[in-house]
């Protein structure tokens, strides 16, 4: 595969057919095949394929491991492994095809559906990390789905991996320019407690509650106001200050924004972060 320009997998993102991914954390990097489209589902470390196409059905479940080996994963795979309470596998005959592990695997358990089959296939990092592939289709579908898994695990390649932050380099400036800031009166839901529309051109407008990231300073700091922003740093935390204008004549805010998991905290509560209605 080219090594061309690539970003790390990002939750909630879905990742059309020919787009590349890449797992820093494994040193891996792959390429959604035609007729699939990926995603990596928030609170999961599990990158789901699915099939786009009407004519045939699957999925593939491709996960990693820090430390491994192919032929200790061949020895698991023919013994069983648990993927939840309900469901076990097992290896029918992994075989080598060049450095890839592969095998068809029956399910054993309550909740198996007799009308899939599955195969899986390995793939391990020459500096230690493994990446594994399982996809799970109707009967019918398992050669096609199966060829999608060995070519899509055969195609991808290693580098060394890379355990950096993946907010290392983040420019605040750019990445919050255009957005909206928005609390809620409770955390997963209800009124809009406070918003702040950050611009392109370093302008702000924002209705702010007593209840928002301001509520530790001059109950002034309410309702709606207006002004400039600017941030200052680059990484996991910046620091942003917020100049106000018109009749306000309040003293600029400055405080701190940080990102964990793809969540940003202001003065350490959440804010959720969207795409500005009111910018031009």
């Amino acid at each position: 595969m080219a090594q061309g320009k690539k970003s790390r997998l990002q939750p909630g993102k879905f990742y059309e057919a020919g787009e590349t991914i890449y797992a820093p954390r494994f040193g891996f990097t792959a390429k959604i095949p035609q007729g699939w489209q990926g995603s990596l589902p928030r609170e999961s470390e599990v990158f789901l394929l699915q099939t786009v196409t009407p004519d045939v059905f699957g999925e593939i479940y491709v996960f990693g491991r820090a430390q491994g080996d192919l032929q200790t994963l061949k020895q698991q795979w023919l013994q069983g492994v648990d993927l939840s309470e309900t469901i076990r596998i097992k290896a029918t005959d992994p075989v080598m095809k060049g450095d890839m592990l592969v095998s068809e695997v029956i399910g054993e358990g309550q909740s198996i559906n007799k009308g899939n089959r599955a195969h899986v296939a390995a793939r391990c990092n020459p500096d230690g990390p493994c990446v594994i592939a399982l996809s799970v289709m109707p009967k019918q579908f398992y050669e096609p789905i199966k060829n999608a898994l060995e070519g899509f695990m055969k195609e991808a390649y290693f580098e060394p991996p890379n355990n950096a932050s993946p907010y290392a380099n983040l420019n605040w400036n750019e990445f919050l320019a255009g957005k909206l800031l928005v609390t809620y009166a409770y955390a997963q839901g209800g009124s809009k407690d406070t918003e702040i529309h950050l611009c392109g051109d370093g302008t702000f407008t924002g209705n702010i509650k007593k209840t928002g990231f301001m509520k530790n300073m001059n109950p002034q700091y309410n309702g709606r106001l207006q002004g400039t922003w600017v941030t200052k740093g680059i990484g996991e935390s910046t620091n942003i200050t917020f100049t106000f204008s018109g009749k306000s004549k309040l003293p600029p805010v400055e405080m701190t924004l940080t990102i964990k998991d793809d969540q940003v905290f202001a003065n350490g509560e959440r804010y959720f972060v969207g795409q500005s209605t009111k910018c031009k």
